[in-house]
């Protein structure tokens, strides 16, 4: 007899977070209409004006058209590990402005965890990188300072961008088991959700085909396809992100996954840096830098009210029908012209 109101209790909470789920899938706020799937997609340090026809043929001749363009789009601070955790959290420390990777780590509420508290899926897609989350280091070894043999664009330790440009790994509450930061034993759920996806996004590819991508995927390419460094065989920074984009972006739009509620947020995590702080908006430090999204339920033009980084999280609140705002998120309008 003192199993059932166990059991009871069970059955009540999942048709309650049954019930939680549906709700998030049928609400949205402030004008923002309901997400199905959200695909965001990063670069790096990119000026507004050094995105060009000439350079990204592709952003510039086949997106910008069916796109809600933000041409008065800034970002939060300068350094990637910050803005990367301010589009998650609306918020960021002294210490991820210096990309000081995993140990920046905080006891912050954040985008991640309001997901998992509505049942709504998510996952960091990595592109053919190591570092994962907690002490994932070459060879499976768990001794983070003998990990100093980081191959580029392969298998990388807790140190240098793949630490910074990873935010799951910067919140306790998803990094940590039960919500409690460890150097020596990551979460499950960031082992599983957190993720590898593989040299050209092989493994994200083959999860979208198959229609299992979850509803919130944050796509970080590597350092050769995120607009960070000049690589082989293109040269050029800018054209290799937008070639990363002509290779993803139609996948996705073909996809079983891809629907009338979904969208895709392309943007840049800041500027170059050329102008320093923006210090007369404590909201904009990081620049002025390219943001726009894509979807069915997108009205694609050219849109001039300065919005944020923190409204990009703002908008997928409502849209996820998650809360309370986050940080930022709550100072700042979402983008609610851009819809049909």
């Amino acid at each position: 007899m003192s199993r059932l109101p166990v059991a009871l209790a069970l059955a009540a909470a999942i048709l309650l977070g049954t019930a939680a789920s549906t709700a998030s899938a049928s609400a949205g706020r402030e004008g923002i209409p309901a997400l199905g799937h959200v695909f965001v997609i990063i670069g790096e340090n990119t000026d507004y004006s050094h995105v060009t026809a000439t350079n990204s043929p592709y952003t510039m001749g086949t997106l910008r058209p069916q796109s809600a363009w933000m041409s008065r789009y800034f970002a939060a601070t300068h350094w990637s590990q910050a803005n990367y955790v301010a589009l998650m959290s609306g918020q960021f420390n002294r210490c991820q402005q210096q990309d000081g990777g995993v140990a920046c780590h905080q006891d912050v509420d954040n985008l991640y965890h309001q997901l998992d508290l509505a049942g709504i899926g998510w996952k960091t897609w990595l592109e053919d990188e190591g570092a994962r989350c907690g002490n994932l280091v070459p060879n499976d070894s768990t001794n983070i300072a003998a990990a100093t043999d980081c191959v580029p664009h392969g298998n990388c330790p807790l140190v240098g961008f793949y630490t910074t440009g990873n935010p799951p790994i910067s919140f306790d509450d998803i990094e940590g088991p039960g919500g409690v930061f460890s150097f020596t034993t990551p979460s499950q759920e960031c082992l599983e959700r957190d993720v590898q996806a593989g040299p050209l996004m092989a493994g994200f590819n083959a999860d979208l085909a198959a229609g299992t991508v979850p509803r919130f995927n944050f796509l970080i390419p590597n350092g050769c396809e995120d607009a960070l460094g000049g690589c082989a065989p293109i040269h050029n920074r800018y054209t290799q992100f937008d070639e990363f984009l002509r290779r993803e972006v139609p996948l996705i739009q073909i996809s079983p996954a891809w629907g009338p509620n979904d969208v895709i947020v392309v943007l840049f995590d800041e500027d170059q840096r050329q102008g320093g702080m923006q210090l007369k908006d404590p909201l904009a430090q990081g620049g002025h830098t390219i943001c726009f999204l894509i979807g069915p339920g997108v009205k694609p033009g050219d849109y001039g009210r300065k919005v944020y980084s923190y409204g990009v999280l703002r908008t997928l609140q409502d849209g996820f029908g998650v809360g309370p705002y986050l940080g930022h998120a709550a100072d700042v309008r979402p983008f609610d012209q851009i819809w049909r």
